[in-house]
């Protein structure tokens, strides 16, 4: 046989039908038809179960629910609204508080020990500011706030047309055009009137403050007093006392150096009245002291009482 008539190139051939008559020949001599009839024959007898095509679909899609679960049309488009509407949302709000922060920043100013400061307000009033002293306002909304927060001591000089408030811990004064001082500490509260009027308020007392007229808190009330003088002492570089007690005097004395004071508890309330320089400590140690005859020495700026 030629080379090129191997046994599965016949065979492959028998089962297209393309043999010639030699090659049927040779292929039935081999034997190997025999074994591939009875296979072809068993065939014949497989019975295949018909399809059932529906029930075939509908188990599809029982199997397609367990795996995905479609969004209707309307819900997604309804979905894809709310996120777009979301988002527009969230962009809005940002920039709403984005410009409320903004727009509310409070400026502060602060002043440290024997040290002034001169500050514009954006209405044009001008305030000076003492020493160990704070005002805070709220600049870039200015025109809806009207507020300034003070703690400590600070004279204004108010633009006419202009008014606003000044709330300090202890009370409220609401001024329109004028000039005043205010003094704001966890133990004094005192307001003077240099030009116009002033309102002010402690707790439930309230008065009206004009020019030449003083108010200030004593034993939990406000009391009027006048004055001759046409701006503040603290400004002129010194500060006078009427029967001011010590302990009050020395927290004074601590604003305008830098030192501290010593002053045994039977010193606190005694009285004391005279003027006492901000420029020169050792002249306004002698001046508080040696007059009520209370002997002291300095050391690194820290005063101790002897006697």
């Amino acid at each position: 046989m030629n080379n090129k008539f191997t046994k599965d190139n016949l065979i492959a051939r028998w089962l297209d039908d393309r043999l010639n008559e030699d090659e049927q020949k040779e292929l039935d001599a081999s034997g190997e038809l025999d074994e591939l009839k009875v296979v072809i024959d068993d065939i014949d007898t497989w019975q295949v179960e018909k399809f059932d095509v529906d029930a075939g679909l509908e188990d599809l899609q029982k199997r397609k629910k367990l795996f995905i679960s479609p969004t209707p049309t309307k819900e997604r488009n309804t979905r894809y609204w709310l996120s777009i509407a979301a988002s527009f949302l969230i962009l809005i709000s940002g920039g709403y508080f984005s410009w409320y922060y903004f727009s509310n920043q409070t400026t502060t100013i602060n002043t440290s020990i024997g040290e002034t400061k001169s500050i514009t307000l954006p209405s044009g009033s001008q305030i000076k500011l003492d020493a160990l002293s704070s005002i805070s306002y709220t600049e870039k909304d200015w025109e809806n706030s009207r507020t300034v927060h003070l703690s400590g001591q600070a004279f204004f000089d108010v633009t006419k047309g202009n008014s606003f408030t000044v709330l300090t811990k202890v009370g409220t004064v609401q001024v329109l055009g004028t000039q005043f001082n205010v003094n704001a500490t966890s133990k004094i509260f005192e307001v003077k009137c240099y030009e116009g009027k002033v309102n002010v308020t402690y707790k439930t007392d309230e008065k009206i403050v004009v020019k030449g007229e003083s108010v200030s808190v004593k034993k939990d009330r406000l009391f009027s007093f006048s004055h001759t003088t046409a701006t503040p002492d603290w400004m002129n570089g010194y500060s006078k006392y009427n029967e001011v007690v010590l302990s009050e005097i020395v927290v004074d004395l601590e604003k305008y150096y830098k030192t501290k004071i010593k002053l045994p508890k039977k010193y606190e309330n005694l009285q004391f009245t005279g003027t006492l320089t901000h420029k020169n400590l050792k002249m306004a140690l002698k001046t508080l002291f040696i007059s009520m005859e209370i002997e002291y020495s300095v050391d690194n700026n820290n005063v101790v009482i002897i006697k």
